[in-house]
């Protein structure tokens, strides 16, 4: 497959589901005085990976005939590279949490979003919305986190998120469907969008590590300051290898 022949910034990344690094243990929320932003982009240097397609095998009238294949969404005009995780790693006193309500939905067999953020203990509702059967399972590795039969449509259920570490979800009925949830007791943390950019506020003046994390790319991480009340800047740039 083309796609596993890229690099990232001329260094070879596992292809296999990469780990995220552990962060630091006991964050505390606190009012950060002449907070900076981490602002860039995650992009494609030259050649692009093609867009590979699925035949979807059973359950045609819900889930299409061909599909794309959603391991890398790349915007073809700005070439960059969406739902990349992008952390600061180090920092142990910060912005507080979003008050978020975190939801993994099932539409024409693909998960959506492919790929979410949230902190331990999180409870992520998973809702069917295809009039078909689906079978939820999640993994840390290679143990079971949950599994559980999701056969009737608007059919909802809590699922409580473990420590640090990547759960990815699979469903058991539809092979090619993918989701990926990271668990990360740090608030400093952006999903690229659509032209591959991001930005994390509020982040305290310094100088930090920003890591990066793609599901078939792996991880990468660059240095970065970010001044009072200031911007820090930091691109992810990936070339063919």
């Amino acid at each position: 497959m083309r796609n596993a022949s890229y690099l990232l910034s001329a260094l070879v990344l596992a292809v296999a589901l990469p780990a995220v690094p552990a962060s630091g243990q006991g964050y505390e929320e606190i009012e950060v005085a002449d907070g900076g932003t981490i602002r860039g982009r995650v992009y494609f240097e030259s050649e692009l990976p093609e867009r590979r397609m699925i035949q979807p095998s059973r359950d045609n009238d819900t889930c299409g005939i061909r599909v794309p294949d959603q391991s890398f969404e790349v915007d073809r005009a700005s070439k960059g590279l969406a739902n990349v995780v992008l952390r600061v790693e180090g920092i142990t006193r910060g912005k507080p949490f979003a008050d978020a309500k975190p939801e993994l939905a099932q539409i024409e067999c693909r998960y959506q979003p492919r790929v979410m953020v949230v902190r331990p203990g999180s409870q992520v509702e998973i809702v069917n919305q295809d009039p078909i059967l689906h079978n939820v399972h999640a993994y840390r590795g290679d143990d079971t986190v949950f599994n559980m039969a999701q056969p009737f449509q608007g059919q909802r259920s809590a699922q409580s998120m473990p420590e640090d570490g990547v759960v990815r979800v699979v469903c058991d009925v539809h092979d090619w469907m993918r989701a990926y949830i990271l668990v990360l007791d740090n608030p400093y943390v952006a999903i690229s969008g659509k032209d591959g950019s991001f930005e994390i506020d509020g982040v305290p003046p310094g100088t930090y590590k920003v890591t990066m994390w793609h599901e078939l790319l792996g991880t990468h991480t660059k240095e970065v300051t970010v001044p009072p009340g200031g911007t820090g800047e930091v691109d992810f740039i990936i070339a063919p290898g």
